[in-house]
């Protein structure tokens, strides 16, 4: 048992000694080089440009639809009816609600027998009933409708 333990012992001593010298070799060759890592310098990729060639037109086809989609002409919106009669009442309401609300558009269309005053072009009912609110105080008939497409 004891000669196991001596042999084991001398393997165990033998495999120390070989790793000392292996490290040291390694630790060698480094020393007369300390810096193993190359310093790279990396300058930034450029920005990228990009182009867009689009046709002149397009921003006209824009705009146009801007206006109809404000005018009322795409969407499904609201108005509301101040007055329905007869023409010179029509334009007085007219004239009144223009300098009341200069905010809102503000016409007067005619449709047999009789003269209509609309005000707004509200894009949802919630708009509708709030701008509605506003204009009771100066025209307490006013009621909120969706017109009809032709």
């Amino acid at each position: 048992m004891r000669i196991l333990n001596k042999k084991n012992n001398l393997l165990l001593l033998g495999f120390c000694f070989t790793g000392i010298t292996y490290l040291s070799a390694q630790d060698s060759t480094n020393s007369d080089n300390p810096s193993v890592f190359t310093t790279v310098e990396m300058t930034p990729p450029a920005e990228p440009v990009v182009t867009i060639n689009q046709d002149p037109r397009i921003k006209q086809l824009l705009d146009i639809k801007t206006k109809m989609d404000k005018d009322g002409v795409l969407s499904e919106n609201y108005k509301i009816q101040l007055y329905n009669g007869n023409m010179n009442e029509a334009q007085k309401v007219l004239k009144k609600a223009e300098a009341t609300f200069p905010q809102w558009k503000t016409d007067i269309k005619w449709e047999t027998p009789d003269f209509k005053v609309w005000i707004g072009n509200y894009r949802s009912k919630l708009e509708t009933d709030r701008a509605l609110k506003d204009i009771k105080k100066e025209f307490a008939g006013a009621f909120p409708f969706k017109p009809e497409k032709k």
